[in-house]
């Protein structure tokens, strides 16, 4: 038996976070993310549900992390977060 292989990416979004007002008004570097972007995006459902309809299995799902540094004074943060994941499937050829 043969099989084909296809390579999809799901991002993950995450909250804007400020702080200060005006002229010291300052973006942070993310850090929660938004839960809802995976679980109650109709994009996301559709996306899965037409691969399978299509034949295709999802084999495996591989987080894509990214680095995120903050530096403001000498201790600067530096941390990963997941940016997205790579979902990999498989399906039958005849």
């Amino acid at each position: 038996m043969r099989f084909e292989y296809l390579t999809t990416f799901v991002p993950v979004a995450y909250e804007k976070e400020e702080s200060g007002r005006w002229l010291f008004k300052e973006v942070r570097p993310p850090r929660k993310p938004l839960i809802e972007s995976l679980t109650d995006n109709p994009e996301y459902a559709h996306h899965m549900n037409r691969l399978g309809s299509e034949g295709w299995e999802l084999v495996n799902a591989q987080p894509l992390l990214r680095g995120v540094w903050n530096a403001p004074g000498y201790g600067g943060i530096g941390y990963s977060l997941t940016a997205g994941y790579y979902l990999f499937w498989k399906r039958a050829v005849e």
